[in-house]
């Protein structure tokens, strides 16, 4: 049977973060009804259309934050999906904001056979969380031990360069990371610039670019003393506790996005839903899908494309790939920003901060 993975887009947050610049909108439970309606009514008319069965090895709740959707709307979802779900070996991922985490939410997702949780809690700091708009240090707390009680596979999101932040408050986020003994840890660079409204673009123009660089440096080389393989440019992981869901982007297998804003790569062609709550719940029914638009791309885009996945994996890509640019390679490994482990061309750490650079210069060079 074919493996399409799935990921399932829920657009709605209570409050918006100072540095969040992915579609959302605001949680209004009128709309909860219709999202979740035409969310199903996507994937049943979207299932039709594909040419044999499939099933799902992985599933992704994304957002926005899935963790606001009341338990009835989750038995929905669950419900339009489960025939679909892969019977063995799945990995479902569910995202949650710790200020969501109660006995009830995390009791009904294993219920429904979610077995790996991804736990926004972005800082231990209180007052970088208090810059970023975040619930506080003990509500992070609480979040972990509770998740901790119900789930061995889990993840925490930790954000780098938060505007007047400090060294100091990035350690104890680090250290807290590491008392937990968290099996997966996301770490993203804040970059100034932005094209969002006013609030968020000023806030990202704050963010000191080389102070990012510099924390990114410093949280690769404690997560991998304390074991954790940098297995892509964002994410480390105890063995064998990788996020396999992520692992069908960046191999370029085929997945299947649901809800507004959501973006599939099915048959090595891709699609996105419009970035508007308002189409995506007002589409007629026997159209739902409608709002999913294919994305042209030319040979020097699938190539650019099928470079960065590549490069942004500790799996890299075969020198004999690149023959043509084996000039840049050889500077690339001279400056220290690659290395060739087993005749594939791996980014270091200090690659992995200018990765989009190198990407054109291979390019260019090939």
């Amino acid at each position: 049977m074919r493996a399409i993975s799935l990921y399932v887009h829920v657009p709605f947050c209570k409050r918006r973060c100072s540095y969040c610049t992915f579609y959302h909108t605001p949680f209004i439970d009128t709309y909860e009804t219709a999202f979740v309606e035409a969310l199903v009514r996507e994937f049943e008319e979207t299932a039709a259309k594909l040419d044999q069965p499939f099933c799902c090895p992985t599933v992704y709740f994304g957002g926005g934050t899935p963790s606001v959707l009341s338990r009835d709307s989750l038995d929905k979802i669950f419900g339009a999906i489960s025939s679909y779900v892969a019977p063995d070996g799945v990995e479902i991922t569910f995202e949650t904001n710790p200020d969501d985490v109660t006995e009830e939410l995390v009791s009904g997702l294993r219920a429904h056979g979610v077995n790996r949780l991804s736990v926004g809690i972005q800082s231990m700091d209180a007052g970088a969380l208090k810059i970023l708009k975040r619930c506080t240090v003990t509500v992070n707390e609480r979040a972990i031990d509770m998740v901790r009680g119900y789930f061995d596979n889990f993840s925490v999101d930790v954000l780098l360069g938060v505007p007047d932040g400090s060294r100091a408050g990035l350690g104890r986020t680090l250290a807290r990371v590491l008392d937990w003994d968290v099996p997966h840890v996301s770490v993203y660079c804040l970059e100034p610039g932005g094209v969002m409204g006013s609030e968020v673009k000023e806030f990202l123009d704050r963010v000191d670019g080389e102070r990012s660089a510099e924390e990114y440096l410093y949280v690769c080389e404690r997560l991998r003393a304390r074991g954790y393989q940098h297995y892509e440019i964002s994410n480390f992981a105890k063995p064998g506790c990788e996020s396999r869901h992520n692992r069908v982007y960046w191999q370029g297998e085929d997945y299947l996005g649901l809800g507004p804003a959501a973006h599939s790569y099915i048959d090595g062609e891709r699609s996105h839903n419009e970035a508007s709550i308002e189409r995506y719940v007002s589409a007629a029914p026997g159209g739902a899908a409608s709002t999913r638009h294919p994305e042209v791309r030319g040979p020097e885009q699938r190539r650019l494309e099928a470079l960065m996945l590549a490069l942004r994996t500790d799996r890299g890509l075969p020198v004999d790939h690149l023959e043509s640019a084996r000039s840049e390679i050889e500077a690339l490994v001279a400056g220290s920003l690659a290395r060739i482990v087993d005749d594939r061309l791996l980014l270091t750490d200090r690659g992995f901060l200018v990765m989009n650079d190198i990407v054109l210069r291979l390019c260019e060079a090939s």
